[in-house]
């Protein structure tokens, strides 16, 4: 599925807005003694210019919005001849064929009472439909059980198994290049025997997956093979994905709201190869901006794929940074491989790797400041179900590793965002969800995140709270530590009609907070953490129009560029295509 490009923002000054006009004179004294003397001013100004850094996510389900299911043709068991309730015999053997789904004990629970007693025709029929149930239930739909014409001798009696397996498949609707993708896909199933609908649904949700691609499908008897079936597979692509957003989620610093922008051609190459560009730009423009760039395509029939990133972000903090005359860029590269263990519409697990390649720079009056290279594995698991219980969980793990190669800032570097920072760290991340439906219009959504380092993190690599999942009454990065936890609790209530508002909308109360721990004993953390609460609503005001509005509430503490805990408002509107 299409992860947006991360286009980092620049996280903020941590002191309140009184200290910083302090520490701005500092500053300047200490970097007219060069920049070693500037490092050490870090204690007072610890977050001084620190872009680059990625706040936590919440991990969600897997989604299947477009693809519906696999519809199969239905066809019954063998039914009983008219008088086979009258004829009857001893069952000495039931001889049962063509089974290879199952060991050749597993059935004979089935029929083994009947051995050696006297019984109907019409009770071994009913044994060969106790067979087919067996397949249906295990999902070998297509999978058919026939009672031969015999003459029964001896007290033996023969059932025929004819396991279904896809023989043909047909494609409906013109997706151009895509269309090798899509049979890459669907061909894997071809001959398999016997065809499991769980099977013949991984694969149809893969296609799905595919950006731009709605594929639908049904099994049909084959007119011309015994047990086979025809699979035919329809198809839809849309070329093109556009969005265009704009929020006052952006940091005072960079400007009082930003704008997004991307768009993203779909599946135009036989592998589903797809491009996205994306760009944001804050209000004034100069203060922030960013582009970035991303390809992906399907590299196996077993859903494999590979994606590759590059962005770029340049920002002048402004405020009481302006005299400072910081300039921050953040160039960033990633390659990910992405493998489906699992996919089906209750349950999915991904697997996943990254290499991560990011070069944070920061000057101040034209002299460097800071110097981060950094150079990442990450490694994890994604996994989400939807259970009887009316809900859906969602959990996320992943393993960061840094390395000391690839042209990486080296350990105890002068520059480096963080004095003790360590470049070829190790951190473990998790995210948890858990969405559960209430009622028909009540729902409530728990939401956490942690982050565990052994060593000092480079700025970067830090946990940060504030911003619009986790402390939403504080700006983005409004703290940060190389440890922490957050958590956000929220109850929604659905309001859309017919009438009112019937593409979907809710309103919501929301309660998060969260605690961050340091590392480094040579800059302990004047706060460790944050709380608020607020309201809002989400309604998607067209088909193609969304817009939600919110008041939150600090609590622990005052928001350091506010200097206060009065309510905040924050908008969005996105329109997309």
């Amino acid at each position: 599925m299409r992860r947006p490009i991360p286009l980092r923002r620049p996280a903020l000054f941590r002191q309140p807005p009184s200290s910083l006009r302090a520490g701005v004179a500092a500053v300047l004294l200490a970097l007219a003694a060069g920049p070693v003397a500037a490092q050490n001013v870090q204690l007072h100004l610890p977050s001084g210019a620190e872009p680059g850094r990625q706040l936590p996510q919440p991990v969600m389900p897997e989604s299947t919005p477009t693809a519906p299911p696999v519809t199969v043709q239905q066809g019954g068991a063998t039914e009983a001849p008219a008088g086979a309730d009258k004829l009857t015999f001893t069952l000495t053997d039931m001889r049962v064929e063509g089974v290879t789904r199952y060991p050749a004990d597993t059935l004979r629970p089935l029929y083994q009472d009947l051995v050696g007693k006297t019984i109907t025709v019409a009770d071994a029929f009913k044994v060969a439909s106790d067979i087919e149930l067996r397949y249906r239930n295990d999902g070998y739909v297509t999978t058919r059980v026939i009672v031969p014409a015999q003459t029964i001798e001896g007290g033996q009696f023969r059932i025929m198994v004819v396991e279904g397996y896809i023989s043909d498949v047909k494609y409906d609707g013109d997706i151009g290049p895509a269309q090798a993708a899509v049979e890459k896909l669907v061909q894997r199933l071809r001959g398999v025997r016997p065809v499991n609908v769980a099977e013949v649904e991984r694969q149809l949700l893969l296609a799905n997956d595919l950006n731009g691609l709605t594929v639908r499908a049904s099994l049909e008897a084959s007119p011309k093979e015994v047990g086979g079936s025809v699979l035919v597979v329809r198809s839809e692509r849309k070329p093109v994905d556009a969005r265009l957003g704009i929020d006052n989620r952006a940091s005072p610093y960079l400007g009082w709201s930003e704008m997004t922008g991307q768009v993203t051609l779909n599946s135009f190459g036989g592998r589903a190869d797809s491009l996205t560009l994306t760009g944001r730009v804050g209000f004034p423009a100069y203060r922030s901006k960013a582009v970035g760039a991303n390809y992906d395509m399907l590299v196996s029939d077993s859903g494999m794929t590979v994606d590759v990133a590059a962005s770029y972000a340049k920002s002048e903090p402004g405020r009481e940074l302006a005299p400072l005359n910081v300039a921050s860029d953040v160039q960033a590269y990633s390659a990910t491989v992405t493998y489906p263990v699992i996919r089906s519409r209750l349950e999915n697990l991904r697997a996943f790797g990254m290499l991560d390649v990011r070069n944070v720079t920061t000057d101040i009056t034209g002299i460097p400041f800071t110097r981060d290279r950094l150079r990442v594995l990450r490694a994890g698991l994604s996994y989400d179900r939807t259970d009887s219980w009316n809900g859906i969980t969602a959990v996320r793990g992943t393993v960061h590793q840094g390395l000391d190669a690839m042209g990486a800032s080296q350990e105890g570097n002068e520059l480096a965002s963080r004095a003790k920072g360590r470049p070829d760290f190790l951190k473990l991340t998790a995210e948890l969800t858990r969405l559960q439906q209430l009622s028909d219009r009540f729902s409530l959504v728990a939401t956490f995140a942690g982050q565990y380092s052994a060593s000092p993190l480079l700025a970067s690599e830090e946990f940060a709270l504030g911003g619009p999942n986790f402390g939403r009454g504080y700006d983005d990065g409004e703290m940060s530590a190389d440890s922490g936890v957050a958590a956000s609790l929220e109850l929604r209530y659905a309001v859309s009609s017919d009438r009112f508002l019937p593409q979907g909308a809710h309103v919501y109360t929301f309660v998060d907070g969260g605690h961050i721990w340091s590392r480094s004993e040579s800059a302990p953390l004047t706060r460790a953490k944050l709380s608020s609460y607020g309201a809002g609503m989400r309604a998607n005001l067209t088909q193609n129009l969304y817009a939600t509005i919110e008041v939150a509430k600090p609590m622990s503490s005052d928001v350091l560029t506010q200097g206060n805990k009065d309510p905040r408002v924050f908008f969005s509107l996105s329109a997309q295509y």
